[in-house]
């Protein structure tokens, strides 16, 4: 086994990681000071993944960390898997968070489906992210992306499934969505890195391995950037898709009426834009699935009728409005991100927030206003952008400003002994996963106005209770 140093400088090594580094500033995926946790099964693309993020972590001004799941399905091999992973880190100073199924006592199902691991994964991916305060990064590259497009079309999808894989979803980020599989091969070859073999990869009893193995390739043959160009078109689907999340974002809070939605302002919206509103509204409660779209289109169109999403929460439309419904209890499904700029905002659970902009000077003439909040002021310049109104996600941080320090939101919020059932509502701005405004807590540490300021974001906020 190789350990990783600089020393190794082939034209071809170099190329893969500039390819892969200009993606990673391009894509603003990491910051300097970032904790990067490699999520590492020990195949090529991991192990390329983790070697790259070695390598390039003073590049990046990242700590590089690893992270092994065993999932207690394949026996021996996965034990061996877990060990090829640890040597490597031992190997090459790494701290590894091992996280073990059996050992932890996990139910395992006679027949598991990749369903069922994936979401076991990303169980403990969440939770690690949040008690570290780390990035999660995984190795899904252009081969995943081309895959999962085709599984999706196979299955029925829309616009926001043809998107595809993002590059950065929450704690999550994916350097490797610029390489093809062949290339994180290449890459572990030109490093002279071995790495595992899952024998799972070659049953044909998994949907994605009849893909990889038979309808990839058949694609090659007509073109042979076929993995490439199905990239690029998720890519434009990626775009596509956060256009219409703007429109929906600006049609809802448009219809928005008391906890409800105006069915008239809904009816008036072209139809994609619609869809793609109703999809938000459903992604907050369960998985969107095409057929739930269609459904609450029909209710909202008709004008009455009701669609049961869970167990505990309904959408029903009457008196000219839709609105979600809820068992005894259960809260209110929070709203759907969205990208942020000055303006009114009225969401579930009775918030209402407003965001203005004003010369900074203005607002220190004002400021006895606000002598009770004085840290509901932002130097907007240093606010800059991709900016989303949200409620908390796994991973999230924040500053809290004048305490020097940095905390998981869900360790300030369980400290500071807000309601779980709150917690979810609370209105957010992020930028990825760092938390710039919180709800009752203001603004983050280092947006504060200064000397230099000239336009401060002002935010004010009112609970009506529901």
């Amino acid at each position: 086994m190789a350990i990783i140093t600089d020393k190794a400088a082939s034209p071809a090594l170099a190329e893969t990681e500039q390819t892969l580094l200009a993606f990673c500033r391009r894509q603003g995926l990491f910051k300097p000071g970032d904790r990067v946790i490699a999520a590492c099964s020990g195949g090529a693309d991991s192990v390329a993944l983790l070697s790259f993020l070695l390598r390039q972590r003073c590049a990046l001004q990242i700590e590089v960390l690893a992270t092994h799941v065993n999932h207690g399905i394949r026996g021996a091999t996965a034990d061996a898997d877990a060990a090829f992973v640890a040597d490597f880190c031992a190997q090459n100073g790494v701290e590894l968070f091992l996280y073990d199924a059996r050992q932890a006592g996990v139910a395992i199902p006679a027949a598991p489906s990749e369903d069922w691991a994936r979401k076991l994964r990303y169980a403990w991916f969440d939770a690690l992210a949040q008690r570290e305060e780390a990035t999660i990064a995984t190795a899904h590259t252009l081969s995943d992306q081309a895959e999962t497009l085709l599984l999706r079309l196979a299955r029925g999808t829309g616009l926001h499934g043809m998107a595809g894989i993002p590059v950065r979803r929450g704690p999550y980020a994916r350097p490797c969505l610029c390489l093809t599989r062949a290339q994180t091969e290449g890459y572990c070859a030109a490093l002279g890195q071995s790495y595992v073999q899952d024998e799972t990869n070659a049953q044909a009893i998994y949907a994605r391995n009849r893909l990889r193995q038979e309808a990839i390739p058949a694609l090659q043959s007509v073109n042979p950037a076929a993995e490439q160009a199905m990239g690029r078109f998720c890519a434009q689907m990626q775009v596509l898709d956060g256009w219409f999340t703007r429109e929906a974002a600006v049609l809802l809070q448009a219809a928005r009426e008391g906890e409800g939605y105006d069915l008239a302002t809904l009816r008036s919206a072209e139809g994609p834009v619609l869809n793609t509103a109703l999809h938000s509204l459903i992604s907050a409660v369960r998985d969107a699935e095409e057929k739930y779209v269609d459904l609450l289109r029909f209710v909202v169109l008709r004008g009455e009728g009701a669609l049961q999403l869970t167990d505990t929460v309904c959408y029903r439309a009457k008196n000219g409005l839709l609105f979600c419904v809820t068992a005894p209890g259960t809260p209110p499904p929070p709203a759907p991100p969205q990208p942020f700029a000055p303006g009114i905002y009225r969401l579930p659970g009775g918030f209402t927030i407003e965001a203005r902009l004003e010369k900074y000077e203005e607002f220190l003439k004002n400021a006895t206003i606000f002598k009770k909040d004085l840290n509901c002021c932002a130097d907007y310049a240093k606010i800059q952008s991709n900016v989303l109104l949200r409620t908390r996600q796994a991973g999230d941080f924040f500053r809290p400003a004048g305490r020097s320090l940095t905390k998981t939101l869900k360790k300030l919020l369980n400290e500071d002994g807000v309601p779980p059932a709150r917690r979810g509502l609370l209105p957010l701005l992020a930028r990825q996963s760092e938390v710039l405004w919180l709800w009752g807590y203001g603004f983050a540490e280092g947006y504060a106005p200064d000397a230099q300021t000239r336009r401060g974001l002002v935010i004010q906020f009112e609970e009506v209770p529901s």
